[in-house]
């Protein structure tokens, strides 16, 4: 596994929490929009729903993506490097 310089480490601790934190707000606003349309007696497809929600999480991703492709690594390695970085934070709080 790669080390990252702390920049680096910074920016990518960064990206993924701006990422968790869209999903979470897009998320309530799905259910926000959902609500309306259940009040209002309204209906969409399954199928637009669908493509509706793989399209908003494309688009939430391209950051990350980019992030990832600029720093030279994979997504298993940004996720293996997130654990030990969230591990070693918990071991200097404890």
């Amino acid at each position: 596994m790669r080390k990252l310089s702390p920049q680096d480490l910074d920016r990518l601790v960064r990206s993924h929490r701006n990422l968790k934190i869209s999903v979470w707000v897009f998320c309530f606003a799905m259910i926000g929009v959902l609500a309306l349309l259940i009040a209002n007696n309204l209906m969409i497809s399954p199928a637009c729903g669908t493509a509706v929600g793989v399209g908003i999480g494309a688009l939430l991703l391209i950051p990350q993506k980019q992030l990832l492709a600029e720093l030279g690594l994979s997504r298993q390695e940004a996720k293996q490097i997130l654990r030990d970085e969230r591990k070693r934070r918990k071991s200097a709080a404890a």
